[in-house]
């Protein structure tokens, strides 16, 4: 009888449920926590994990309501008011305000080139009441709600920032969807995300940034590995379950596996781009930096980054990418083809006397040292010294961030990618964000006849307001163009529902 009871005891008991955990290599390793004050895209991701905004893009660029639960719009175009959905709390259990909005949206604001030229047409932006807020134009803004989804718009509590002031916030209090295990972080190696038990989603069906972030896994663990075989390695064991940011010679090894997918991760692609630190000799002077780009031959940038298949890249020399409706190369022709000699001659007249060129790069994201690698070949092939210094990608994100002269620790050359679907628009895009605050991009080019050109295809979009403006920044050069790529990333067929937009999102996926 004792035994019979036992047996009836063990199969009433409830079956514990095994942890689902979805195990991911990030890009690079996470070095800041905050998402206003860089546009890398590693904390991009962090920040859209463990904080909301109030709207989201979805996967055609679009910008749909996240917390937003209400929208009036006055028929002029001049005041927008804007009510929050119920139920958004912050981890802690805090009510979401709308005080929490606005003060996230001033200070992500200062980084964000959109977010700040709303701020800077506005005439009022304010919380109305711990729910609503409102902001009133002297002149029609078409871009409110795109501004209210942009990059830096994640929303933080407003005390957390009020502390933090001009320095970057290290507490992680958010209100999205998932909750950062800051205990159990280690640094170049491992960190994780639990589901958030509280968020409350949307209804709507998820698409990109945008609609119900439901989360169908207990936790996200992002294992931090470096070595670009070995990450490859652990997806083909089935240590790891994604990958992102494949590099393009890892695609052949995973040609024809039918437990691995490989695919672009958006529509229409990435651009490569170079930045100069314009605050300091020799980039200060324009002729230096038509100089640099008089050594640009693109196919030779994108087969370094990302194989010798051009069906996975392309020539472009339009600021705005290729492909787009704002596509245009006017102003490109004179470097088109590479003029070593000029460039030397140019380099010359701007004052470069052989002093170190310091090129930032990293391994650990494979198209960054690769670009690196050419751009420091071609200097030296016009007798430049040229300081290669190569660190991990947490690394190098800070040290971009210096202003400081190079004897002092700063740079002078870097380069990345970002997606094309961001640079489409004089709205968002950094690499043409010519604002002399000092708060645009790291390399802080400062223009006030570009940024003029900018306003007026904003307000004034159209043929001629664009190739004005593309002709402008051919002559000015606030960064150059290296072309325009696909990039890949891999995930094992376990796993389903992934979105694609300008983040890799991990709510909605399933695992089996």
């Amino acid at each position: 009888m004792r035994r019979f009871l036992l047996a009836a005891l063990l199969l009433a008991a409830p079956v514990a449920q095994a942890e689902t955990v979805l195990r991911v290599v990030p890009q690079a390793d996470l070095r800041v926590l905050d998402p206003h004050i860089t546009a890398a895209t590693i904390t991009q991701i962090f920040g859209r994990m463990i904080y909301d905004t109030p709207y989201g893009y979805d996967e055609q660029m679009r910008a749909q309501p996240q917390m937003v639960g209400r929208a009036e719009h006055s028929a002029d175009g001049l005041s927008h008011r804007f009510t929050l959905r119920p139920g958004l709390r912050f981890t802690n259990g805090q009510k979401v305000t709308a005080g929490d909005v606005v003060a996230s949206i001033i200070r992500g604001g200062k980084q964000d080139p959109l977010m700040q030229l709303m701020l800077k047409r506005a005439s009022v932006f304010e919380a109305v009441d711990g729910e609503t807020f409102r902001i009133l134009f002297g002149t029609p803004f078409a871009y409110t709600e795109d501004a209210l989804a942009a990059r830096g718009a994640v929303v933080m509590r407003a005390e957390d920032m009020a502390a933090a002031g001009d320095k970057p916030l290290t507490t992680t209090l958010g209100s999205g969807p998932f909750i950062f295990d800051a205990k159990g972080w280690v640094p170049g190696a491992k960190l994780s995300f639990t589901k958030n038990q509280d968020y409350v989603p949307r209804d709507e069906p998820v698409n990109g940034q945008a609609g119900g972030k439901r989360v169908f896994v207990d936790r996200v663990e992002w294992q931090i590995i470096p070595d670009l075989q070995t990450r490859v390695g652990a997806l083909v064991k089935g240590e790891v379950d994604l990958l992102d940011q494949l590099p393009h010679d890892g695609i052949q090894s995973l040609a024809g596996r039918k437990d691995i997918v490989v695919e672009p991760s958006s529509q229409p692609g990435n651009m490569a781009f170079l930045r100069m630190n314009t605050l300091q000799p020799p980039f200060n002077d324009v002729r230096a930096r038509r100089a640099l780009a008089m050594l640009v031959d693109q196919k030779d940038y994108l087969a370094a980054a990302f194989t010798a298949d051009p069906a996975w890249w392309q020539e472009c020399f339009s600021w705005f990418g290729c492909g787009v409706p704002n596509a245009s190369e006017v102003g490109a022709d004179p470097y088109r083809t590479p003029n070593p000699a000029m460039a030397k001659q140019l380099l010359k007249e701007a004052g470069y006397n052989g002093e170190p060129i310091v090129v930032l790069s990293s391994d650990e994201i494979p198209l960054i040292g690769a670009l690196a690698q050419v751009t420091a070949a071609r200097l030296r092939s016009i007798g430049v010294n040229v300081d290669l210094q190569t660190s991990d990608w947490g690394t190098l994100v800070v040290r971009r961030a210096r202003k400081d002269a190079v004897a002092k620790g700063g740079w002078n050359i870097f380069q990345s990618g970002g997606d094309v679907a961001t640079f489409s628009q004089p709205t968002t895009s950094i690499i043409i964000d010519a604002r002399c605050d000092g708060n645009n991009y790291v390399g802080w080019p400062c223009s006030e006849r570009l940024e003029g050109l900018r306003g007026r295809m904003i307000d004034t979009p159209g043929a001629g307001a664009r190739d004005a403006y593309s002709q402008a920044l051919w002559e000015e050069l606030p960064s150059l163009l290296l072309g325009q790529y696909r990039q890949p990333f891999a995930y094992r067929t376990a796993i389903s529902g992934i979105t694609h937009g300008i983040y890799l999102s991990f709510w909605n996926i399933r695992k089996q």
